[in-house]
């Protein structure tokens, strides 16, 4: 029998070529994740809404690692490789912004299931506004700051400057509803804020403080992860020390 072809390189073959291995199942625009307990979905065309939530546990309006572009964009290009989910925007604002998108299923353990956005942006301008924001709306009573001191999490439920990361739980421990932890790398992060109206928190990543400039690629990545709520201190700080660890993407 002869030999299989090798599978090209390119995004679009490499999307086709492991669409039956891959750990996202792509229909259209819309990529769930094969694996999870509870329904993870990503719709390609509402980058802001992320990674909806849907299912026993959850919110129906649960939404983790949504891109906000701040301006009208266009999905320029997508594909599915493996772990990641990739897509390409162009804003099409005074900002000649392209961004990248990288949805990443997260190594962990027991009853957690995680996620990683990479955001990368550049600009055909000799220099642009890069600020974006990577934000996600839960159903949640309580927020607990978390700050990554000698490789450990510690939580506080005051707000913190020096905070990377907001674990959102349940007063009660017998509440079957998951937490989520969301949590921004230490070596990229430019600010994180959560507000809470009445059991709807908002939680912004902001990300690229600096100018940008042609030629110039920012990248950045923020990490998200929902578990069982009584034990969600330890798992959420096991996965938030883990990720803080990890070095810093390179800025080219």
């Amino acid at each position: 029998m002869p030999s299989p072809a090798p599978l090209q390189s390119s995004p679009e073959a490499s999307s086709s070529a492991t669409a039956a291995t891959a750990a996202w199942l792509a229909t259209g625009h819309r990529m769930t994740d094969a694996g999870s307990v509870t329904t993870a979905a990503i719709d390609l065309d509402q980058p802001r809404q992320g990674i909806t939530l849907t299912g026993e546990g959850v919110s129906s309006a649960s939404t983790l690692l949504g891109l906000d572009l701040r301006s009208e964009c266009r999905l320029a290009d997508h594909w599915l490789r493996g772990d990641d989910v990739t897509a390409v925007y162009e804003s099409v604002d005074a900002r000649h912004l392209r961004t990248t998108a990288m949805w990443r299923l997260h190594s962990s353990a027991g009853a957690t299931r995680a996620w990683e956005l990479i955001a990368s942006a550049q600009t055909s301008l000799l220099q642009s506004d890069s600020v974006l924001a990577v934000v996600s709306e839960i159903d949640a009573s309580d927020i607990l700051w978390g700050t990554c001191r000698d490789g450990a999490v510690t939580w506080q439920s005051n707000p913190s400057p020096e905070a990377t990361c907001v674990l959102l739980t349940h007063s009660s421990t017998h509440d079957s509803r998951t937490s989520v932890l969301v949590a921004a790398h230490p070596g990229d992060a430019r600010r994180v804020s959560a507000v809470q109206h009445g059991r709807r928190t908002s939680v912004e990543c902001w990300l690229f403080s600096t100018a940008l400039e042609k030629g110039v690629l920012l990248r950045s990545r923020v990490l998200a992860a929902i578990g069982p709520t009584a034990t969600a201190t330890q798992w959420a700080g096991d996965l938030a020390s883990a990720f803080a660890a990890s070095p810093p993407l390179l800025t080219t």
